[in-house]
C-alpha cells in the first residue's frame, strides 16, 4: 500500500515533468546534462595572425580531450575589452571561453578609462603558452647587428621608427621596454594590427618591428627582413643563428607575452576542475606542441591561482612604465 511519503514524491515528480519547456530551459546547461553536451566556444579578440592560428590548433585538441566540440568565436575591438567584458557577463555554464592575453588585464586598465570587466569578473582556468617576438629592421638600412641600432638610435633621439599595432599592444611594450633598458629614443608608429605593422617595415614606411616567428621568419628567409635578436631568455629553435636581445647588448632584457583560458566568475568549481584537466591533457599532447612551437608559441600549463598571482605581479610594473604615456593621451599632447 503506498505510504504518504511515496505519494508526495510521485506529486513531486509529475509536477517536474508538467514544468513549461521556458523554465526547464532556463535551468543550468551543466545541470540538464552531462558537460559538455554541445559546442565550447572560446572567444578571440585578434582574429587572423599567430594567436588565431594558436587557438584553432588548441581548439582541434581540446575537443579530444574534453569529450566535446570547441569551436572559436572572432570578437575583435577595443583591444581585447570586448571579448573580455563579453565573457566576463556571460552565464557561467562552461561552454563560453574566453582565451585571454595578459595585456588585457595587465594593460588595458591602465589605458582605458573603463575597459567593461574587472579581473574579478573572471575565473582564470590554465596558462596556454608565452610568446616572445624578434626584433626585425627594413634591410636598406645600415644596421646589422643591435649595437648598431642602439648606437645610430643615440646619435639620432626619436629618428628611428618602431611600427606596432598599437599603443600599449604587446609589441609596443616590448620596445618600450628596449629604450627603457638601452637608454635610447625611438619613435613609435601605432598601427591598427592585421600585418599592417610588417608591411609599414616591407615597405620602408617604418624602420623596425617587434613581430613573432610566425610573422616574419619566411620574410627573413627572404631577405625582405633583417632581424637583430629575439626578445626570450633563450634563442628560438625556429630561428637559432638570431641572438637574444640580452646577449645582443641590452644585458637583463627578457620579455614575452602569454595567453591563457579564462571562464566566468561564476563557474562552479567542477566544471573548471574538468576544463582544467582538459586544457593540461592538451597541452602535453605532442600534437598541440608541435603545432605551438611551430607559431613560435612556448607551451605550458598551470594552475588558475599561478595566473592570477602573474597579472598581480606584473601589472605594478606595467602601471609604472605606461602611466605617462597615458597622461599624455589624456591631456591631448
Amino acid at each position: 500500500m503506498p505510504t504518504r511519503r511515496s505519494f508526495q514524491t510521485s506529486l513531486a515528480s509529475l509536477a517536474l515533468l508538467t514544468l513549461p519547456a521556458a523554465i526547464l530551459g532556463g535551468l543550468p546547461r551543466c545541470a540538464q546534462a552531462a558537460y559538455p553536451d554541445g559546442p565550447v566556444r572560446i572567444i578571440l579578440a585578434f582574429p587572423g595572425g599567430s594567436g588565431d592560428a594558436q587557438l584553432r590548433i588548441l581548439a582541434s585538441v581540446l575537443t579530444r580531450y574534453l569529450g566535446g566540440p570547441v569551436i572559436v568565436q572572432p570578437m575583435p575591438g577595443a583591444s581585447g575589452n570586448i571579448a573580455s567584458a563579453y565573457v566576463a557577463r556571460a552565464r557561467g555554464d562552461g561552454y563560453t571561453l574566453l582565451w585571454g592575453v595578459s595585456t588585457f588585464f595587465e594593460v588595458n586598465p591602465v589605458m582605458y578609462a573603463d575597459v567593461g570587466y574587472r579581473l574579478a569578473d573572471l575565473k582564470p582556468v590554465s596558462l596556454l603558452a608565452e610568446l616572445p617576438f624578434v626584433l626585425v629592421v627594413n634591410p636598406s638600412l645600415p644596421l646589422h647587428s643591435l649595437k648598431d641600432l642602439i648606437q645610430y638610435a643615440q646619435r639620432n633621439p626619436h629618428k628611428l621608427t618602431n611600427a606596432t599595432a598599437g599603443v600599449g599592444s604587446p609589441v609596443d611594450l616590448a620596445g618600450r621596454e628596449l629604450m627603457s633598458r638601452a637608454n635610447i629614443d625611438i619613435l613609435h608608429v601605432p598601427y591598427k594590427g592585421g600585418g599592417e605593422d610588417a608591411l609599414a617595415v616591407l615597405s620602408g614606411f617604418a624602420d623596425m618591428e617587434f613581430g613573432s616567428v610566425s610573422d616574419v621568419a619566411a620574410n627573413i628567409r627572404a631577405g625582405k627582413m633583417r632581424p637583430l635578436g629575439v626578445t626570450s631568455a633563450q634563442r628560438l629553435k625556429q630561428l637559432p643563428e638570431v641572438p637574444t636581445i640580452a646577449e645582443a647588448g641590452v644585458p637583463g632584457y627578457d620579455f614575452s607575452v602569454w595567453n591563457s583560458i579564462l571562464a566566468p566568475a561564476s563557474t562552479p568549481q567542477p566544471l573548471i576542475d574538468k576544463l582544467h584537466a582538459a586544457l593540461v591533457g592538451s597541452l602535453a599532447d605532442s600534437q598541440l606542441r608541435a603545432g605551438f612551437e611551430q607559431l613560435g608559441f612556448i607551451p605550458m600549463s598551470s594552475t588558475g591561482a599561478e595566473v592570477s598571482k602573474r597579472i598581480e605581479a606584473e601589472s605594478r610594473l606595467w602601471r609604472e612604465m605606461l602611466a605617462p604615456v597615458r597622461q599624455r593621451a589624456q591631456s591631448g599632447s
